[in-house]
């Protein structure tokens, strides 16, 4: 029995870093997790022999393993499982093996635990992949409806739409890290494999999906006074893109249930729709009036078009693999887009200052867990140990995940509490306590990830099911359980408001800083691009994935924010401003982008230039203004804007005579080349208009000093 309790503890420990990722990610993170399990069972059960000695030696344990957190991801779960081991080691088990013994067993069941998983993932490491792209595709689609939803939107309900988007958005980056490092590490590892091709190329294409889908349209207000007297061209485009996102739903169930995939001729149809709507757009406009409604119109329906063509591709690869013969990204440049981490000691001696939310977060867990052990010992509690493994559990570096946490683990226990009482009344058999200990454990780890209030629940109907099987007096189990996670809970969320409170507040002028700067790198890489023909597409795709990442940093980090009790209304709705205009920013330049790669464009001019230069320097104003540095004035760049702008219209305007030349000559139809050059005239003019405009508030916005502390 003391070899299997051991062993058990070891699993338990060794599993919270079992987070989806490459093999070796995956390996060093459980061999990890089984190593702090270890020194920490040894050292917290040595230390608890000398009652002088373990409050000190709790306190360096706790501190220590919190600040592995620094690391990343998935190094607070391997902290995590250091601190519960601490915890554990406060539970009174009876054992007859020593504390070496024992340490040396939960070490054991680690081993055994990584054992499992290894095994695990070689038989099921398609499943593993195939459904988070399931996720990702279902995610995009919804991406897609939003964004459809935002063509006739106005007021409160677009700024509802908005925010639904970023909350979207940011689980789409946070599956696409850890899908890129499956499909990349694993393409490097079974070299030409097809199928871990073919799902490469599939998240290839998932993502220009998703880049076309945030590039048009940009500027919605101004799409709707374009159309005001169109709406039915809209709409056209509107039916076809939710098609399109219920194709991407369709393609989820593939790889979810396994499934055969259908096609949906209804896309056809829609699309041939859409394009005849053009051409009797084409044939009634008022022009010139309507002039750059119907550039606008078609550029949206070349967009809409590429994510149609988009769709096929992943159909045609969903029905056969060929080997596609243009596919030809190189192992070096594909491992370009995993993201890495410095493990190196500079960066745990430049979290070691209050600065740090790791460093607050770890003298903060310090202290609430030494006043929880001290208040069980002081009021003789049952199971002390409840108290500091609640305010472990739920306590996080900043204030809005832990309140979110404390609210659903108090509910999740007081419901799961209320349950246990009732099945505890009504039936008295061990049998059937053994049977639900078994079915709410396994019910408890499939939700913890998904409904953290739902798991509590079942972690405490297990727990007490558990102990019901060892102790007669189950009601007093459950008064214990309920009365130590409510101590526990509050512990944790005082804390964590008045012990060196980590306020999103004041951090989030880093994520709007590096948002600014990978926007302004993007559209560099843009400007490149128009000014190189024929660049290879990696260092686009590299740039733009930085840009989509601090954008969902930035969101994830204002809706933390937005939970927060101490930003006012004004505040609130300014910092909404500011993350909304880099979110349009990067729309934008996407958009621009995108034009680009899919039009045989003219030689960039000297105005483009100057005009991508103006946005940068603006982008770089507002980035020292978040700094609280000097911002020098250059009255020379409104100049070169204004020049820029009498370029473009004098460009446009030819090309408009130009036409009226050809009609006049009796050629009814515009020559490709002609609207190809108006088109990338008005397109790119808009786009510039708008990054500029957006710069300009993104800078004065900033210039305000709303984000002092």
């Amino acid at each position: 029995m003391d070899v299997g309790i051991a062993m058990s503890i070891g699993v338990l420990l060794t599993s919270p870093s079992d987070v989806p990722g490459s093999l070796r990610r995956r390996l060093i993170g459980v061999s990890l997790s089984a190593l702090m399990a270890v020194v920490g069972t040894l050292l917290a059960g040595y230390a608890a022999m000398n009652a002088i000695l373990f409050v000190p030696v709790l306190a360096l344990l706790i501190f220590s393993f919190s600040m592995i957190s620094v690391y990343g991801f998935r190094a607070s779960l391997i902290s995590f499982s250091g601190l519960f081991a601490v915890v554990l080691s406060l539970a009174k088990v009876p054992s007859e093996i020593s504390v070496l013994e024992h340490s040396l067993l939960v070490g054991l069941g680690g081993l055994w635990y990584l054992v499992f998983t290894i095994t695990l993932h070689y038989l099921n490491r398609r499943r593993e992949t195939e459904k988070l792209l399931a996720e990702v595709f279902e995610l995009t689609a919804e991406y897609l409806e939003i964004r459809t939803r935002l063509f006739s939107s106005a007021g409160e309900e677009q700024e509802k739409l908005q925010k639904e988007l970023i909350g979207v958005q940011t689980d789409i980056n946070e599956k696409h890290e850890t899908l890129r490092e499956l499909v990349i590490s694993r393409r490097r590892n079974f070299g030409r494999s097809g199928v871990v091709r073919k799902k490469l190329l599939i998240f290839m294409e998932l993502v220009d999906i998703l880049e076309l889908g945030m590039a048009n349209p940009v500027n919605y207000i101004r799409m709707q006074q374009l159309f005001r007297d169109r709406s039915d061209k809209l709409e056209a485009i509107k039916k076809w893109s939710i098609v399109m996102a219920a194709q991407l739903r369709e393609i989820a169930l593939v790889w979810k249930k396994d499934v055969t995939y259908r096609t949906n001729p209804q896309l056809e149809i829609l699309r041939e729709d859409a394009w005849q709507a053009f051409r009797d757009f084409e044939k009634d406009a008022n022009l010139p009036q309507e002039r750059e409604a119907l550039l606008v119109y078609r550029n949206l329906l070349v967009f809409k078009d590429k994510q149609d063509r988009k769709i096929k591709s992943i159909e045609r690869l969903l029905r056969e693999w060929e080997g596609k013969s243009e596919f030809k990204i190189r192992a070096k440049e594909a491992e370009k887009f995993i993201t890495t981490r410095d493990y190196d000691l500079k960066t745990l001696e430049n979290n070691l200052d209050l600065k740090s939310p790791i460093f607050r977060h770890s003298l903060r867990l310090l202290v609430v867990l030494v006043a929880g052990f001290f208040l069980g010992r002081i009021f003789h509690f049952q199971n002390a140990y409840w108290i500091l493994l609640t305010s472990l559990v739920i306590m996080r570096p900043g204030y809005a995940l832990t309140r979110e946490r404390f609210q659903q683990r108090l509910y999740g226990t007081l419901i799961g509490g209320g349950i246990a009482v009732t099945i505890v009344l009504i039936v008295q058999n061990t049998i059937v306590y053994g049977i639900l200990a078994v079915i709410t454990l396994i019910l408890a780890f499939s939700m913890i990830q998904r409904n953290y209030k739902t798991a509590a629940a079942f972690i405490t109907l297990n727990v007490v099911f558990v102990y019901s099987l060892i102790r007669p007096d189950v009601l007093e189990v459950i008064q214990y359980r309920v009365l130590d996670t409510i101590i526990g809970a509050a512990l944790a969320f005082v804390g964590n408001k008045f012990l060196w409170p980590t306020w999103e507040y004041s951090g989030i002028k880093n994520f709007i800083s590096e948002s600014l700067k990978a926007n302004r790198e993007f559209l560099n890489e843009i400007s490149v691009l128009y000014r190189e023909k024929g660049r290879s597409a990696t260092s686009y795709r590299l740039a733009r994935k930085r840009a989509f990442l601090a954008i969902g940093d930035l969101n994830a980090a204002f809706q933390r924010m937005a939970q927060e009790p101490r930003s006012g209304e004004g505040e609130m709705g300014d910092v909404f401003k500011m993350v909304s205009l880099n979110q349009e920013f990067l729309s934008s330049v996407a958009s621009l982008g995108t034009f680009i790669r899919a039009h045989s464009t003219t030689t960039a001019s000297t105005h483009f230039l100057n005009y991508t230069r103006a946005i940068t320097e603006n982008l770089l104003a507002a980035e020292r203004s978040l700094q609280e540095e000097e911002v020098p004035s250059k009255p020379i760049v409104q100049k070169e804007i204004e020049e820029a702008e009498i370029y473009f219209s004098e460009k446009f305007k030819e090309l408009t005579e130009k036409r009226n030349r050809e009609k006049a000559e009796g050629q009814m139809e515009i020559s490709p080349e002609l609207r190809e050059q108006l088109q990338e005239v008005q397109i790119i003019t808009d786009q510039l208009k708008w990054l500029w405009e957006l710069s300009e508030n993104l800078k004065a916005l900033l210039s305000k000093d709303i984000l002092k502390a």
